[in-house]
């Protein structure tokens, strides 16, 4: 195993000029036998002989997923030979829903993991999702896959799914650029200076209609945002090696409460929305969409999507939302990275019982990573959901609600460099740079390629007394040292093990 301190460095590398990933071309044997590797990017593939069916289970954003009959599912189909059957489950309960029915032994063949939580540790170790340590490869597509996020993903040393390729330096702030303009400021370096924005666009008419009606940022029950937060503000990405190799989790550093009593301020002074702990993941941009707050922290590309639906929706400018990196903290310029990868699609026994099942899970996974299946899956048909311009670039069709909603939630993408282009706009072109200005700065996460047997029985659990204490301290329900009374707490229920686990972990990796 590479030593993990290099992590950041070998995946900045890697995927400095990925902003989406493209396959490869490939076909396949009629008898489902692996992709035979193409002879160049027009190379056809080969889909099996017979249709069999494979059910696939991904993540939707909105709630209303791709049907059945979409030209792109029908497109799908005729490439792989497969008869797909798709099912979705929204995002803000998707990882609660998945683990009632891994309990309840009811998955389809694919199955879209978000991540190496307690339940998917436990479940693979008990056999539930195929062990394709030893089988991938064998798939000219899927060899491909970078070891290094592979080993990310594992589970005691083993492969149980194909990730979902990200760039390493993807996460950023989108922001409304003619609010800034119209209260006088300009794009936060530090920040201290984002805060400044945030008053500003609550308190200073951004929208400049004569009325109270803004407010800074929206934000939701899901944490990723305070983990932008904090690590900008100095904390550790989830866990600290200490100097006698001993493991902190970030949530017991002080910079870690710096960036609370940060998100604190925010929340006393109206300057986020109060309902942020209750509010879905599914309404978590409604309120920026509809002008009604200014900045939102998450992914880069998310500037984009914003910037579309004014555009085409609203008739607005193409220059309303831009996209920018985190601002510089107390402790100079700190960016949460990605991992490489959001979560990995597995094998389910359930649904795949039999050997020859996984290794049609693994063909068609293939596939979809070839040139071909990679463009339908990202774009859609040609003539319906895009055009090509007379110089070749992707034109998307503009819809009242998106026809392909969830469906690149399985998309692996683990080789890339093959997608078509977009001819791209203003936001999209910064929001390239920002991913490879982001990528100097990103802090690697020492704990993303380990395991720990007590955190797999009582992650969640656990998880769980940090979430609500976290909550219950921006809101003012709990002061610093009941934060730091139920950290104890975590300690004394199997935190200090957990702790102990990662750093024996660490040190037998790093040998």
């Amino acid at each position: 195993m590479k030593k993990i301190s290099i992590l950041c460095i070998v995946l900045a590398v890697i995927f400095a000029l990925t902003a989406c990933s493209a396959p490869k071309t490939g076909g396949t044997d009629s008898d489902t036998k692996p992709t035979q590797a193409a002879q160049g990017d027009s190379q056809p593939t080969q889909a099996p002989a017979k249709k069999k069916e494979i059910g696939i289970l991904a993540i939707t954003f909105t709630g209303t997923p791709i049907a059945e009959n979409e030209p792109a599912v029908l497109a799908l189909e005729e490439l792989t030979g497969y008869d797909i059957k798709l099912e979705f489950l929204l995002n803000s309960a998707y990882e609660d829903q998945l683990n009632t029915r891994m309990a309840a032994g009811n998955l389809p063949a694919l199955v879209a993991i978000t991540g190496k939580t307690a339940s998917v540790i436990s479940y693979c170790r008990a056999g539930a999702f195929w062990d394709i340590t030893d089988e991938y490869k064998k798939y000219p597509n899927l060899a491909k896959a970078n070891e290094i996020v592979m080993n990310n993903i594992s589970i005691d040393g083993r492969i149980y799914g194909i990730y979902r390729a990200r760039p390493l330096g993807r996460n950023g702030i989108s922001y409304r650029r003619d609010w800034l303009q119209n209260v006088g400021l300009e794009e936060p370096k530090t920040m201290d200076d984002l805060y400044n924005v945030l008053k500003a666009f609550t308190y200073n008419d951004p929208d400049k209609n004569g009325q109270n009606d803004t407010y800074g940022m929206t934000w939701c029950k899901w944490y990723g945002p305070l983990d932008q937060i904090s690590v900008a503000l100095g904390a550790p990405n989830k866990w600290k090696v200490e100097s006698d190799g001993s493991f902190t989790p970030d949530f017991a550093t002080p910079e870690y409460m710096d960036a609370l009593k940060y998100m604190r301020k925010l929340y006393e002074e109206g300057l986020i929305n109060r309902d942020y702990a209750a509010l879905e993941t599914s309404d978590w941009t409604k309120d920026f969409q509809n002008s009604k707050s200014g900045v939102h922290i998450d992914v880069s590309d998310q500037a984009w999507r914003f910037q579309k639906k004014f555009s085409e929706e609203m008739g607005m400018p193409d220059d309303i939302v831009w996209v920018m990196g985190m601002p510089e903290g107390p402790y100079g310029k700190r960016v949460l990275p990605t991992s490489g990868h959001a979560g990995f699609v597995a094998i389910s026994k359930n649904g795949a019982p039999t050997e020859q099942d996984m290794r049609d899970a693994l063909n068609f996974l293939d596939i979809c990573n070839t040139k071909e299946g990679q463009n339908i899956l990202n774009f859609g048909v040609e003539g319906v959901h895009y055009d090509l311009t007379p110089e070749g670039y992707v034109k998307r069709r503009a819809f009242p609600q998106d026809p392909m909603e969830g469906f690149n939630q399985f998309m692996t993408n683990v080789v890339d460099g093959l997608l078509l282009m977009e001819e791209m706009q203003p936001v999209q072109k910064r929001r390239e740079e920002v991913i490879l200005e982001n990528i100097p700065y990103c802090v690697a996460n020492p704990a993303e390629p380990l395991t720990s047997d007590t955190y797999a029985s009582k992650g969640a659990q656990l998880d769980q007394m940090i979430t609500d204490a976290r909550n219950q301290f921006i809101a003012g329900q709990l002061d610093e040292a009941g934060f730091k009374a139920v950290v104890d707490e975590w300690y004394a229920q199997g935190g200090k093990q957990i702790c102990e686990e990662y750093a024996a972990a660490y040190k037998a990796a790093n040998k």
